[in-house]
Parts: structure tokens; sequence; C-alpha cells
């Protein structure tokens, strides 16, 4: 796709001041200098643990043709700058990039998506953009790009030929979401489910539901808004929405249990590989099989056909497209080892009904003739003063999950032992605080060619430091 913006939009969008115009055309937008920045406007950003001003000299080496910040190095060294890149005084460069997301979202003609939950957000963006390219020019970011830099970022990779954009946006506090909304303006927008994840920042479950309840409080009153029935927290939103709270557009539903909602999809049988599914859409029945793995996948697939069906496909066309799904990096990855071991790779994020849909998922597939079934997990972060009760818990489904091996890392690995003693697990188990001690306590589990294993962790826990231990055939660093 085309995308350029002029300079003319650049200032207008940022509201800023052009110190130099030494280029006044731009193919793209970029944060990182140790990125190919070239025709690309640079935004100087400051987070907790960096500040990007201290890097303009390193954005002028990778190509940048503008430079976004809020501060500059010494008079002389800020001349020297403008003789080489066209560069933008802003207030703040975070604002800055807030606005010019907002900005731009305006000028493109793309229906916006939004799309929010405790699980399944990227997946469900993935799936979406899926599905809608059977018929429309879809933009979607690759990744989690859904915070408060993220968002606009995302909605500033949308070119003129897109018809639709998938956002995602995520949150750890109160008001975040609401804050997104506001730069996206959705036309669409759904919240896949809401369970205990980010409690570090909102407290309670409850918190997370008023949380996520934003994205339907905040959008505007005319936008199409999808709804998960099989979840508490969500179906009594959708019970307000019947009554108008949320404003008068379009209302959909999905369930695998509740007869009365427009998308409703089964398992008829799973297995490594694929789902076999069994439904109703929009009145039309059907039956398919899908390349993914585990039962939680299914209200991914609906909330992504609710999009579908909100855009304007119809029941038959989502049918058709519902196989063009995948699962992307860490999510109910399958990886295949030298070893000829496979490992299921979901370490993109983890919270404990996350963590107790992969557990239960992966206890449900066959032990092979020899094999092993082996499980490393790993901490769930921002889990706040509830991460002693939630890692216990998590300890007790892993030990009636059949495991024949169990790995964990993490502070919290004393109340997940603790977990795993009470329901009397006496096979194997190594249980360490870092990843470097438990390579220190035991190395790494031995995978032979029959083995099977789940490997389960926060992001930030790297899992996957590991997994390259048992040189994989078909995996990407992240």
């Amino acid at each position: 796709m085309l995308w350029e913006m002029t300079l003319e939009q650049l200032v207008a969008g940022t509201k800023g001041k052009a110190l130099s115009k030494v280029h006044t055309r731009f193919t793209g937008v970029g944060t990182d200098t140790r990125a190919d920045l070239k025709n690309q406007i640079f935004f100087a950003l400051k987070g907790d643990n960096f500040d990007a001003h201290a890097f303009l000299s390193k954005a002028l080496s990778a190509g940048a043709a503008a430079v976004i910040a809020h501060r500059f190095p010494s008079s002389s060294e800020l001349e020297e700058i403008k003789t080489k890149t066209t560069v933008i005084e802003v207030d703040d460069t975070l604002k800055a990039l807030q606005r010019l997301g907002q900005y731009w979202r305006q000028q493109m003609k793309a229906k916006i998506l939004g799309v929010t939950g405790t699980n399944g957000k990227t997946t469900t963006k993935e799936f979406a953009a899926a599905m809608l390219s059977e018929k429309w020019k879809v933009q979607y970011s690759k990744g989690s790009f859904n915070n408060h830099w993220g968002v606009p970022i995302s909605l500033l990779s949308i070119a003129p030929e897109h018809e639709i954009a998938v956002i995602e946006m995520g949150m750890n506090h109160p008001g975040e979401i609401r804050e997104l909304v506001k730069i996206a303006a959705p036309d669409i927008v759904a919240v896949t489910m809401v369970g205990r994840g980010h409690l570090e920042g909102v407290g309670s479950i409850e918190g997370v539901a008023k949380a996520k309840e934003e994205i339907y409080i905040d959008s505007s009153k005319s936008s199409a808004k999808i709804f998960n029935l099989d979840n508490p927290h969500t179906k009594a939103m959708f019970e307000k929405a019947k009554s108008g709270a949320y404003g008068d557009g379009r209302l959909f539903s999905f369930s695998s249990e509740d007869r009365t909602a427009q998308i409703q999809l089964r398992i008829v049988a799973s297995g490594i590989d694929d789902l076999q599914l069994e439904g109703i859409i929009d009145g039309v029945k059907g039956h398919t099989t899908v390349p993914v793995f585990g039962a939680h996948n299914v209200n991914n697939l609906m909330v992504a056909a609710g999009f579908s069906l909100a855009c304007g496909m119809t029941a038959k066309e989502i049918w058709a497209a519902l196989p063009k799904c995948r699962s992307g990096w860490g999510r109910n990855q399958w990886v295949n080892l030298k070893s000829g071991g496979r490992v299921l790779f979901d370490a993109y994020n983890a919270n404990p009904e996350s963590m107790r849909a992969a557990l239960r998922n992966f206890a449900s597939l066959a032990r092979a003739s020899g094999g092993k079934k082996i499980a490393v997990l790993a901490e769930m972060r921002e889990m706040g003063a509830s991460a002693p009760e939630v890692h216990r818990e998590v300890g007790q489904i892993a030990a009636e999950c059949d495991f024949d091996e169990i790995y964990f890392y993490g502070p919290s690995h004393s109340e997940f032992r603790a977990g795993l003693t009470s329901k009397g697990f006496l096979k194997k188990s190594v249980l360490s605080d870092t990843y470097e001690h438990l390579l220190a306590s035991d190395g790494p589990p031995v995978i032979s060619p029959s083995d099977i294993v789940l490997m389960k962790g926060s992001r930030g826990m790297q899992l996957e430091r590991l997994l390259q231990e048992w040189q994989p055939l078909d995996f990407k660093q992240k």
C-alpha cells in the first residue's frame, strides 16, 4: 500500500513548529533508532527506562527524514541537525504522536475496529484481519501495539487504499481504554472477555470489567458493539446495551451456549493442529475446520466472526473465511524440535484464565507411546497482591493435568509449589526464582522424539530462551 504524509500534514497533525524543512514528504513513522528509518518520521519518545532524545544523532544515521522532539541538545548541535533533516518541535512527543494518530485516522477512509479484553485481543485481531481480508483491504498491527503509543502508531500505518483497520486496545489502569478510544474513534467495538489480568493496576476482576467497559461507554453512540454472552461480566454489559446505555448503534452477540446469540460456534472435535466446529451464524447453520489449537480459541473466532458480520460479510462468506485463521507468534504456536519432539509455545501473555485454559487444553491431548507430557511454566506478571493466590491456584491446576514433569520459574515459585503439593503431585518438578537458577538447578528437560511440551508464561519472562536450548526447526526469535 502507498503511504505518504506531507510536511503540512505532519505539522497540522502534531500541532508542532517546523524548525527546518529539509524533507517535505515521508513514507512511514518510527520510534526505534536500531531500525531502518529512511524517509521516515522519527518520534523521540520518553519512556520509563529510556529517552530517545538522547539518540537523535542515531536517528539521523538511520536515515530519518524528520525528527519530532520536545527538547534538543546544545544550540550548536541543533543547528547541525537542522541542516540534515526536517525538525519539528512539539510540547510533548507522546502527545504529539497521539494527536497525529488521531488526525491521520480522520484523514483515512478505513472503518476502524477496536478490540479489547483480558485474553484474546491480539489473536482476535489477527483472526478478524484474516477473515475480512477475503473481501476488503485490511490493515492491522503485527504484534501487540495496543497501548498509548502503540495505538497511534497502528493508526499511522493506515494507507488511503485500506478499507478496514483492526486496532487492539490494552490497559493496565482505569481510564486508559477511554483515552485510546478518543484517539482511534472506532466504528465497531468488542470486548473478548473479562478475566483476572492486570490486577496490580485495577485491584479486582470488577475493576477489570469497569476498565474494559470503557470501550463501549466511550465509543460513539452510533458505533456497532459486539458482546460475549458466555462471560458474566460482558453479558451484564450486553443487558445494559439493550436498554440503550451505550447508545443506539447495532448490537451483535456471540456464545457457545446461549441460543439467542447471533453467532454460535461449538467444538465437534479437536486435535493438536485444528478445531472442528459447527454452529449458527446469523441464522445460517454450518460446520468447518480451523487450523488452530485450543478450545479457548473458539471465543476468539466468534469475536472475529462478529466483526465480519458487523462489517457486512454474509454468513456464507464468514463460514468460508473461518479456515483462513491462524495462530500468531507465541500464541498456541506448535514448534518442531530437532529431537522430533514438539512444543506448544504459548508465552506471549499469561494470567490466571489463560493459564488455566492452556493447561486444560494440553491435558486433553493424548500421550504418544513412550512419550512424556512436560510443562514449562513461568510467572504471571502484574498480579499485584493477588500473585500468591493465583500462583497457588495454577499450581493446583497443573498438578491435576497429568504431566510427567513440571518446571516453573519466577518470584512466585514457592506459592506455585504449594499448589502442586496440596494436590499431591509426586512426579518430577523443578521450581526456581529465575531462569538462570532453573538451568543451574537441573538444566532444561531432555526432549525425546515422542515428547510434547507446554510452554506458558508472561512475555517478560522470555520463555523462548529455553525453547532455543532445544534447537527448534521452525521458530523465529521475536
